[in-house]
């Protein structure tokens, strides 16, 4: 009995032993920048930064359209969709009252205007023999200046619907007036029939699609990185080279997107809204790396750069992101190597 209780009471004492603690350390882990995953610098290739989706612009007399220029009823239609036509060449005749009218108060205005003066004079002339009164003569003046007023406002109606004021009476002897081309080019729209009736303002019944010096629109969600060279891929197989500096640049309200307009390096005719793509070829001394490789702290950024077997932290300029690339600019050379990923903790040395 007294043997059990003297091994019960050693187990107990053995038990209530405390171990002493580890010691202390002062050090913590370190994520070592030599773990990260490294890339080699390139030149820029990633798409999404190089290129954009572009427009061309061509300058306003590339697009005519022919719209009545009074109320007209088509008399005739002398083109078909798909037409090549001139400047000048006709589109329609049309019956257009009002404008005939004109046509007839130019011709007539004119003629009474000049008998009323005749009338005048000959008036004037008998005023020292006391037999026409003075106000007889101003009365023939003033109806003459009525005349040629009728006369300049007919010349205005003609001249805004397109009409020389000389082919007036070829206009009354036949009829009809004719709406012309006002450009070189090709019909592409064609709504006029033969018997309709149209009113200024609901349109054109005709449009001419033709080719001038164009400039290049291009659409890019953020500033386009400095370029040595740009090129137009239209949707038709050319590639026009264009001046790598944009003549403009203009940021959308609405959505905050950049158009950019280049001038090709040799003038070409284009046709208004073709559509490409814009390709630009980075500026010299423009590098690819991943975005995540840079921390950016304020208005610098940094990206851990490893050369020669040494890593560094070096400063570098963002000059365009998209997705999961960057180009920037800093102290890199080819071969150099950077950390896929900024080192959370652990990076190294910052290069001096």
């Amino acid at each position: 009995m007294n043997g059990a209780r003297l091994i019960a009471l050693a187990l107990l004492s053995s038990s209530c032993v405390t171990e002493p603690a580890p010691p202390e350390t002062t050090e913590r882990p370190r994520i070592a920048a030599a773990a990260s995953r490294w890339v080699e610098v390139q030149q820029p290739t990633d798409v999404s930064i190089l290129e954009a989706p572009a427009i061309a612009r061509a300058s306003a007399n590339a697009v005519g359209e022919v719209t009545p220029p009074a109320a007209i009823r088509i008399a005739r239609i002398h083109v078909q969709v798909g037409q090549a036509v001139a400047a000048g060449d006709p589109i329609v005749d049309a019956y257009a009252p009002e404008v005939l009218d004109a046509a007839a108060v130019y011709l007539s205005a004119g003629v009474r205007a000049r008998v009323y003066e005749i009338r005048a004079n000959q008036l004037e002339a008998l005023i020292g023999e006391g037999l026409v009164r003075r106000a007889q003569v101003f009365e023939q003046r003033a109806r003459a200046a009525d005349h040629r007023a009728e006369r300049q406002r007919a010349i205005a109606l003609l001249r805004s619907s397109g009409v020389d004021p000389k082919d007036a009476k070829a206009i009354l002897d036949r009829g009809v007036m004719t709406l012309v081309s006002p450009s070189n080019g090709v019909v592409t729209e064609l709504s006029a029939r033969v018997g309709r009736s149209y009113q200024p303002g609901t349109g054109s019944i005709a449009q001419v699609l033709g080719e001038a010096d164009a400039r290049i629109e291009v659409r890019t969600a953020q500033a386009w990185p400095a370029a040595s060279a740009v090129v137009f891929q239209t949707s038709d197989g050319r590639e026009i080279a264009l001046e790598p500096t944009p003549v403009a640049t203009a940021v959308v309200p609405s959505d905050g997107t950049r158009r950019s307009w280049f001038e090709p390096k040799e003038a070409i005719p284009l046709p208004d809204g073709l559509v490409g793509t814009a390709k630009v070829s980075a500026a010299e001394g423009l590098w690819e790396v991943p975005a995540a490789s840079i921390r950016r702290s304020g208005e610098l950024a940094e990206v851990v750069r490893q050369r020669d077997g040494r890593s560094a932290v070096i400063d570098v300029d963002i000059a365009a992101a998209s997705g999961a690339s960057a180009l920037v600019r800093g102290s890199l050379r080819e071969g150099d190597r950077i950390a896929s990923e900024f080192p959370v903790d652990g990076a190294p040395e910052r290069s001096r």
